[in-house]
């Protein structure tokens, strides 16, 4: 008998297929996240769940999805997803480990040369038509050339982006829980085992880490009070790694130059007063801000291969094998005579 799946949000087509040519599919194809209530509706009788960046997975949707045997996550991030009860629940979870990392540190970049280089008010006094010529005061950025960027987490999208900056002749330390000394010692980068350390000394900042309640926050009132103020700060990871009322005010009291980002706390399940905006202070800060709607992946190429990647972890396991994504997979029945 084929396994059942559901897919909880639109994907590139191609990997619809990869799983269409080995299993029954109930296939949601809006963009428009479903309400708990409809997700466990449609995967209660599934034996896998493709599920998306806002689909929440937690204890009742594991206790009314009684057969669900896998469940393979559109991305590389999972606080979105109750671990410890899918383990309890005996369910296998996927992530994709390297599918979206090039695409990230790509917008990265551009976030922080966006901010650095005021490119959107630059945009915007073309297009209302008071451009008269090349002005000598108007919209001065800063170089990110031959400066001082700090990388906090050095996982795989952090190494990238460390690749991409060495070609900005910039000067790069990081600050991470683990030090990567081969990876330090090829592109001679410094680690700073003092997060305030780094805050102080660099021009440039990106957060890179995955959040868990370790790094929930991890940028908040005390950190930015010790932040070189003519810094800039760019968050790709997840919105709750930073506190936004923190970031609002230390924009507004010039204690911060710039904070580009494209996630947001009101995306994140782990976000105990939970909104269901941005914060509105942020978004008044135009001259101060860059913003885009969590595009990281937001490329053809990369959709595509998270798709990919997606589709064959899922099918993988479903045949009894354990995919590299695989992160509770040491505490899984099906896995536990093979590790």
């Amino acid at each position: 008998m084929r396994p059942k799946v559901f897919i909880s949000h639109w994907m590139p087509e191609i990997g619809v297929n990869i799983i269409k040519e080995h299993c029954d599919v109930d296939y949601y194809d809006g963009t428009i996240p479903l309400e708990k209530k409809e997700l466990i509706e449609r995967a209660k009788d599934k034996d896998a769940l493709v599920c998306f960046v806002p689909d929440i997975i937690d204890r009742e949707v594991l206790e009314e999805c009684s057969n669900l045997k896998v469940i393979s996550s559109f991305g590389k991030g999972y606080d979105n997803i109750d671990i410890e009860a899918c383990t309890d629940h005996n369910v296998l979870v996927l992530i994709n480990k390297q599918a979206l990392t090039e695409s990230t540190a790509d917008l990265a970049i551009g976030l922080l040369l966006s901010m650095s280089r005021k490119i959107l008010l630059g945009d915007h006094h073309v297009r209302s038509g008071e451009f008269n010529g090349w002005h000598a005061k108007k919209y001065l950025g800063k170089d990110f050339h031959h400066s001082k960027l700090g990388i906090i987490g050095l996982g795989e999208i952090g190494q990238a982006i460390v690749k991409r900056a060495m070609g900005f002749d910039a000067e790069i330390s990081y600050y991470d829980r683990h030090r990567v000394k081969d990876f330090e010692k090829e592109y001679t980068i410094h680690y700073e085992s003092n997060l305030y350390e780094l805050l102080r000394k660099n021009d440039f900042i990106i957060v890179a880490v995955n959040l868990n309640p370790g790094t929930y926050h991890l940028i908040g009132k005390d950190e930015l009070d010790v932040i070189n103020p003519n810094s800039i700060l760019i968050n790709i990871s997840r919105g709750s790694a930073v506190d936004e009322e923190a970031i609002a005010e230390s924009l507004q009291n010039g204690k911060l130059f710039g904070y580009a980002s494209d996630v947001f706390e009101f995306e994140d399940s782990m976000n105990e007063n939970k909104k269901n905006y941005i914060n509105e202070s942020l978004l008044l800060s135009k001259g101060k801000t860059v913003f885009t709607p969590h595009i990281g992946t937001g490329t053809i190429e990369a959709r595509e291969q998270l798709a990919i990647s997606t589709a064959n972890q899922l099918v993988l396991a479903l045949h009894g094998e354990k995919p590299n994504g695989a992160i509770n997979d040491e505490r899984i029945e099906m896995f536990q005579t093979t590790n």
